[in-house]
């Protein structure tokens, strides 16, 4: 059950940093106005591409997340069989 925990912690931990994350997205200047208006390709700043690496870092994060997750319930089923 160590594996367990050590892999609930990683979680939290990549999910604290998620929402870190978001919370700067949803802040963005970026995300206003795709906000306003979502279908209008706007032009992009540095700024704007600051942001995208945002979001390409929370999906990357989001995807950690779900492995960790797999692993977890991989790490239960064999608890329970």
């Amino acid at each position: 059950m160590n594996r367990f925990n050590e892999i609930t912690e990683q979680i939290k931990i990549l999910k604290d940093a998620r929402d870190i994350l978001h919370k700067r997205y949803e802040s963005s200047e970026f995300h206003k106005k795709k906000e306003k208006y979502p279908q209008s390709p706007a032009p992009l700043s540095p700024k704007d591409e600051e942001i995208l690496k945002l979001l390409s870092a929370i999906q990357q994060i989001d995807k950690y997340i779900k492995e960790l997750q797999d692993e977890q319930f991989t790490l239960l089923k064999k608890e329970g069989a």
